[in-house]
């Protein structure tokens, strides 16, 4: 009801203002935010509180690795680390060195996402406004470019999923508890054994994955302002990859959309959002039954599905990836082939590549595609999961849901979480050469 009162005077003050001038769109409507609470809420069986993202420096309410509690000066580190061209120290051409990053695939421009339908790191050249023309460096064999089979998922609120990569296959604990016997010393899981969550285990994965390791000798481990801050974080232990990852996880944990139009309205600030965006909310949380896998703060869960969406192809990618197996990739009994994590949902218009082979373009192609309830792969039977079948939607409710998912759902600064430079003095997100041209750091 307090929600209710708020919203009648905020419409009275606009309706006096009216006498003098104009007044603006209001875009508040009492019934629809009370029709709203009243669904996301189960009509109070749960609050609106279990859908709000913290803020960055809220601690006591990010999700965290016991083993790597949040301090400020890590996080500090993490971020620095994250966007450091410094540590590609490991390409596979000289060429190469100190030309890439995290923030490569995963810049804030893109929703933390690349950009492109295939992100591309060590072998790649050019950026173009946010990374949409980087390209393969003519001078690499082509078999040798980092180009990973699989969309580059965003960073964004990825505190809330306890394993990581699209296949959930990083990360020891939660969903991984009982698949010790599946790991391995190669592939996704080989760096389980630590027993750290999957944002640590992803942040140290990714080290040797995409050639960043040997941080020991990059400028981490001479230049004066790493150093302070790694003896505050890090006090009387060496550069190693493992802690460089942890810092870099730390820092992930941080990075909320919580100036979303959505979480504004969640907190309170009843017209933050059009009715037409209240209203794709309203499909969200009812007809469309997204928000039965897609929930919690982040939108997203620990749960796997095979949809049948094609795997990565088209004319911007390279090394023809083979099929994917999703969680199948790890967990080879069978029962998991072709089956991928639900992706958190905020941002998605800043890299519009969805899907884990990133061939939607819009989001208005995936909300079609569940619509229509048809795979596009043909899966071996009884693959596709139950839940996945045509929905009885009006043009209105696409529409409405669409505008939801494209503006109420996006972080309109997510710049807050760049640095304005790096130790290193290297280019943010990219440092090759053309790369250096298009972003201005010439």
């Amino acid at each position: 009801m307090m929600r209710i009162f708020k919203s009648l005077i905020g419409v009275a003050i606009v309706l006096i203002a009216g006498c003098d001038a104009s007044p603006p769109a209001i875009t508040d409507d009492p019934e629809l935010n009370e029709r709203l609470e009243s669904l996301i809420t189960l009509e109070g069986q749960r609050r609106l509180d279990n859908f709000v993202l913290p803020e960055s420096d809220d601690f006591a309410r990010i999700p965290q690795d016991p083993r790597n509690p949040l301090t400020s000066e890590k996080i500090r580190l993490g971020q620095l680390l994250f966007h450091d061209p410094t540590l590609s120290q490991s390409p596979l051409y000289e060429s190469s060195r100190g030309t890439y990053s995290c923030a490569t695939c995963h810049h804030a421009k893109a929703g933390f996402q690349a950009g492109r339908q295939q992100s591309i790191g060590d072998g790649g050249s050019g950026w173009g406004e946010r990374g949409e023309a980087r390209r393969p460096d003519p001078r690499y064999p082509l078999f040798d470019v980092d180009t990973p089979p699989l969309r580059s998922p965003s960073v964004l609120n990825t505190a809330y999923q306890r394993v990581m990569q699209w296949s959930g296959g990083a990360g020891a604990n939660g969903p991984n508890d009982e698949t010790t016997g599946f790991w391995s010393d190669k592939g996704v899981t080989r760096v389980n054994h630590l027993g750290y969550d999957g944002l640590e285990t992803q942040a140290i994965l990714a080290m040797n994955s995409h050639r960043m390791d040997n941080a020991s000798t990059s400028v981490v481990a001479t230049n004066s302002e790493y150093q302070a801050l790694w003896n505050q974080v890090f006090p009387g232990e060496p550069v190693s990859d493992e802690k460089v990852g942890l810092a870099i996880g730390a820092y992930e944990r941080t990075i909320m959309a919580s100036q979303a139009p959505f979480q504004r309205w969640l907190k309170g600030e009843t017209n933050a959002m059009t009715s037409q965006e209240k209203r794709g909310a309203l499909v969200f949380f009812g007809p469309s039954a997204c928000s039965d896998c897609h929930t919690g703060p982040a939108l997203s869960s620990m749960a796997f599905y095979a949809l049948g969406m094609k795997d990565m192809a088209g004319p911007d990618v390279f090394n023809s990836p083979p099929e994917q197996l999703g969680r199948g990739e790890f967990l080879t009994t069978g029962t998991s082939d072709y089956k991928f994590k639900v992706p958190q949902l905020y941002n998605m218009i800043d890299s519009p590549f969805l899907g884990h082979g990133g061939t939607f373009k819009s989001i208005r192609e995936v909300v079609d595609y569940y619509h229509r309830g048809i795979p596009e792969q043909n899966l071996p039977p009884g693959t596709v999961t139950d839940q996945f079948k045509p929905l009885v939607l009006t043009p209105d409710d696409l529409s409405d849901l669409t505008v939801f998912l494209t503006t109420a759902l996006r972080d309109p600064d997510l710049g807050r979480y760049v640095p304005s430079s790096v130790p290193s003095g290297g280019c943010i997100p990219a440092n090759d050469a053309q790369a250096r041209i298009d972003l201005g750091c010439n």
